[in-house]
């Protein structure tokens, strides 16, 4: 401190410099005092690695990220299957899970989630609540113990518009009157719980402005923080002879350029379009050779299977089923080309940072977010639409011209590196926590 005060005589005693000594002081102190171990609550319907998914994926690598730095996370999640323990520690990540069973009704949801928060808040105080999923947080924040914890949302999707898609297909489709009621209940529920948060976090702008279109609330803070990936993890191949070694090892050709998508099997994501693309490339230019793998599992599973056979390009395209997480790596590593065919609300995309980390081009559709991050890498990237005709003609432009693609992998990599890795987005995130608590 005697260092200080040197420096500060050395000014000029007419320097504004000298009238804000006192704030300059305190905040030497603060910066002098150890930061408080945060004890924060996350609250998500899935995660990884009980279930695949981008907002699950997402949860747990926050979680294990934020222990890591020293905090401690509770997370309340919900079993996709009873064969999972009640409790586990997972990356030093608290795991409190309610039975398949409670999961699926809300009373029983709201009783089973009340008894975790009580068991929890017995072992210590909560500084922070961390909701990830509107439902879970919902009937999470109704416990009276809570009512006064500061809380911060993360919104990775509109539930509602998710439940909409789901149930009827696109955006703009007519729904029942009991699906408007049960949408209206939904609305009801994200609101709350955006309502009661003192941040709101958002994947991307396009989220964000989602978000806005939905809700006018001035109260909450409103932060743009993408997702994230493992640079470690996903990274280049050394050379073009390790991607022919991988794609042994993956009983893949060698010879035949490999175009990869990585997505979970559901209506939005655009899997079907992008089977009808391939169909129409191999009528049109049958002497491009392409092989297109998809990985993932959800409810298209029999259907794509079968569209696969209706379009006769079963030589070509292959849905493998959900990868390991210690072989997907291996996907992106030795992959020519990324496809992202999205048809609706594509809030970030952690599978696009993937690629781009592997040093993996990726094509994309103009959907939401894919234009923010695509665009930094280059505009020929995305899609014209969200047809197949479109994805056709893009997926046409990489096969006759693929050394323009090729040379855009250190851009990707780089893009990846300085504004996605997982300590980035983790340092930040426990940035905003202590706002939100008033540190």
């Amino acid at each position: 401190m005697g260092t200080v005060w040197a420096m500060l005589l050395c000014f000029p005693k007419n320097c504004s410099f000298l009238a804000n000594i006192p704030q300059v002081l305190s905040f030497l102190q603060r910066m002098s005092r150890p930061e408080k171990k945060l004890s924060i609550l996350s609250l998500q319907y899935h995660c990884y690695p009980d279930e695949v998914g981008g907002a699950w994926g997402l949860t747990y690598e926050v979680n294990k990220r934020l222990v890591a730095r020293g905090q401690k996370v509770h997370l309340i999640t919900c079993k996709p299957s009873e064969s999972l323990p009640d409790y586990e520690e997972i990356d030093g990540v608290h795991f409190h899970r309610i039975s398949f069973k409670a999961s699926k009704g809300f009373i029983s949801l709201w009783r089973a989630v009340r008894k975790q928060v009580s068991h929890i808040l017995r072992s210590g105080k909560i500084d922070l609540v961390h909701i990830h999923n509107p439902l879970v947080g919902f009937v999470a924040i109704l416990h009276p113990q809570l009512w006064k914890v500061p809380k911060v949302c993360h919104f990775h999707s509109s539930w509602y518009d998710e439940e909409k898609i789901n149930q009827v297909g696109t955006e703009n489709s007519e729904i029942s009157w009991k699906l408007k009621i049960k949408l209206q209940f939904i609305r009801l529920m994200e609101g709350a719980g955006y309502a009661m948060s003192r941040t709101i976090f958002f994947l991307s702008e396009y989220s964000k402005n989602r978000f806005i279109k939905y809700y006018t609330f001035t109260r909450p803070e409103l932060c743009v923080i993408p997702g994230g990936v493992d640079i470690e993890e996903f990274k280049p191949p050394d050379s073009r002879a390790a991607m022919d070694s991988i794609r042994k090892i993956l009983k893949l050709s060698e010879e035949t350029p490999l175009l990869l998508t990585v997505r979970r099997l559901e209506q939005r994501m655009g899997l079907e379009n992008l089977i009808r693309a391939a169909s129409i490339l191999h009528r049109r230019t049958p002497e491009l050779k392409f092989q297109m793998v998809i990985t993932g599992k959800g409810s298209l599973k029999d259907r794509l299977e079968r569209l696969i056979q209706e379009q006769e390009v079963s030589h070509c395209v292959q849905l493998v089923g959900l990868v390991p997480r210690e072989t997907l790596s291996l996907f992106f590593r030795c992959a020519d080309l990324f496809v992202l065919p999205t048809t609706a609300i594509e809030g970030f995309g952690l599978v696009t940072a993937e690629a781009l980390a592997s040093g993996l081009p990726v094509m994309g559709t103009p959907v939401g977010a894919t234009e923010e991050i695509l665009q930094q890498v280059d505009e020929r990237l995305l899609f014209k639409s969200t047809s197949p005709e479109a994805l056709a003609e893009g997926i046409e432009t990489f096969l006759k011209t693929p050394e323009i693609f090729w040379e855009m992998r250190f851009r990707c990599r780089n893009l990846a590196e300085t504004r996605y890795s997982w300590e980035t987005v983790v340092k930040r995130t426990e940035q905003e926590f202590r706002k939100a608590i008033g540190q």
